[in-house]
């Protein structure tokens, strides 16, 4: 144990040695160490005693004030690049379209308040809707911010390191349907730690892609893991559903209709023409 302790001791002081202000910058202080000449604190310290064998002096290097606030930089700036380098990776999960990375709460512009507190509600409580595998609705006409808030959802928890895949139903049917890739698309709807499914129900419902959907859907359902639905059809749609499609929307109603805050209904004029109008009145 004494040579391992020695060992250690001798390690620390190289890095300490090593790390510490140049000789030039160093001082000889009145307790007999050398101190830094910028903070004043010793560079020095007395080695134990465990460790006289390999300080014969009795002398061993320390981190000056300096030093450690310069590691302690150093290794903010490394979890900060790293933090960084973790969300591009979520943010490449997640987006097939780069320009939902820009769809955030700050970039809102308040025509939806209602729906806006239901997505800031959803991301501060994710742990708990997770855990009780409740989902959320979006739902109306096109142009109402549905895709927005589902992607302010989905920005906004990958800060929080939250792995979230945001896809149209149609890709991920053709994938689904592709023999070389269905395995690979099944694991991912499984495991994801929160599927967000846009513009859901205007894919062709042929009895294949019907198939496929249900075992989709049903998928994601069994792995006690959260769903976002963002879609145009209206709550009668699934109250009263065709039968080829009662078993798909019963499994959705379980998920994304559980908490009292969901659906959430929008409505409005089109947000992209109002977008584009404002866009017009601005130009030079």
């Amino acid at each position: 144990m004494s040579d391992i302790f020695s060992g250690f001791a001798q390690e620390l002081s190289e890095k300490a040695r090593n790390a510490n202000p140049e000789p030039e910058k160093q001082y000889m202080g009145e307790d007999g160490f050398l101190h830094c000449s910028i903070c004043h604190e010793p560079v020095q310290m007395k080695a134990p005693e465990e460790c006289r064998n390999i300080f014969p002096s009795g002398i061993m290097a320390r981190h000056c004030r300096c030093v450690r606030e310069r590691i302690e930089r150093d290794e903010a700036e490394r979890k900060r690049r790293k933090a960084e380098e973790r969300i591009a990776e979520l943010q490449r999960i997640c987006f097939t379209d780069p320009a939902y990375i820009r769809h955030t709460f700050e970039q809102d512009k308040g025509y939806s308040p209602a729906a806006r507190k239901v997505a800031e509600w959803y991301v501060d409580t994710y742990h708990e809707r997770r855990a009780n595998n409740e989902g959320l609705m979006f739902m109306g006409d096109t142009g109402t911010g549905k895709t927005f808030f589902a992607c302010c959802i989905a920005n906004a928890l990958i800060r929080k390191g939250v792995a979230v895949w945001v896809t149209t139903m149609q890709p991920l049917l053709r994938k689904a349907g592709d023999f070389s890739r269905a395995d690979e698309v099944m694991r991912q709807v499984q495991s994801i730690d929160l599927l967000i499914l846009d513009d859901f129900g205007t894919s062709q419902n042929s009895a294949r892609n019907l198939d496929l959907m249900f075992e989709i859907i049903d998928t994601r359902a069994r792995s006690g893991l959260p769903l976002i639905i963002t879609t145009n059809l209206a709550p009668h749609d699934f109250k009263e559903p065709p039968l080829e499609l009662k078993r798909i929307y019963s499994r959705i109603k379980e998920m994304c209709w559980s908490s009292a805050d969901s659906p959430v209904k929008m409505s409005g004029a089109d947000l992209r023409n109002i977008r584009a109008k404002s866009a017009h009145r601005n130009a030079p």
